[in-house]
């Protein structure tokens, strides 16, 4: 039997190869493409439909920018109505403060100057008590007057008793319990009106409940009675 010899070409066989998977490709993105055609698919509306689309999303974007702007502007103009409104409340307040001074003040010379009152002789015109900043700690004033035409010079004594509890009981402080010289009395000499003003100290666990002020007038010659009021302690 006679030998047959052929020649054999791999590089051959795999150009072939390929060039059949190209063709398989090729068809393949063809069916694909005819497919979406039949079904109605228009790629070059479709681009242009993405590019009215992504300038739709660029004008909304710039939308929301101009929106956030806004916005910054409008909180920056409540935050200064905000600052203008505190402000002009805080000087409201300080003005409604120094009216309610003045009228103290004016309630006060009149009580001087009065002919009305001129046969009571001495008053008990204020008393005011309030916090100092330390802990504890109050300061008082006393306001002592008599009308004008009184030319004699008022003496005497201040004495207060703050009332209040420790724990479960009532209690009873003088000024000597509670101020570091334990002043005892108030010394007061004037002639038309006088303040009188200094600090307290609380004790520990004690809650006072009322403050009682008695002048104790030593012109016994015109015959005055002691005056004595009771206030509440203030909040």
């Amino acid at each position: 039997m006679p030998l047959v010899v052929k020649a054999h070409n791999p590089w051959k066989s795999r150009l072939l190869l390929a060039m059949l998977l190209l063709v398989l490709l090729l068809a393949g993105w063809a069916l694909f493409e005819y497919g979406r055609f039949s079904a109605g698919y228009d790629s070059i509306e479709v681009t242009q439909e993405s590019q009215v689309l992504l300038s739709h999303v660029s004008d909304l974007d710039d939308q929301i920018e101009k929106l956030r702007e806004e916005k910054a502007v409008l909180e920056r103009a409540a935050q200064i109505e905000r600052k203008a409104y505190d402000e002009l409340d805080t000087t409201l307040k300080v003005l409604q403060a120094e009216i309610l001074e003045l009228k103290e003040e004016l309630a006060f010379y009149r009580g001087i100057v009065s002919p009305r009152q001129s046969a009571e002789g001495l008053h008990l015109q204020r008393f005011k008590i309030e916090a100092n900043g330390k802990p504890r700690g109050y300061r008082y004033k006393v306001t002592l007057t008599q009308v004008l035409k009184n030319d004699r010079t008022a003496r005497g004594t201040i004495k207060m008793t703050i009332a209040g509890r420790q724990g479960e009981e009532a209690k009873e402080l003088g000024l000597a319990d509670v101020t570091n010289k334990q002043v005892k009395a108030l010394e007061y000499r004037f002639r038309y009106f006088q303040n009188l003003e200094g600090d307290i100290q609380l004790p520990e666990g004690f809650q006072p409940l009322r403050v009682t002020v008695s002048v104790q007038p030593r012109n016994s010659r015109y015959q005055e009675k002691t005056i004595e009021k009771t206030f509440d302690w203030p909040a």
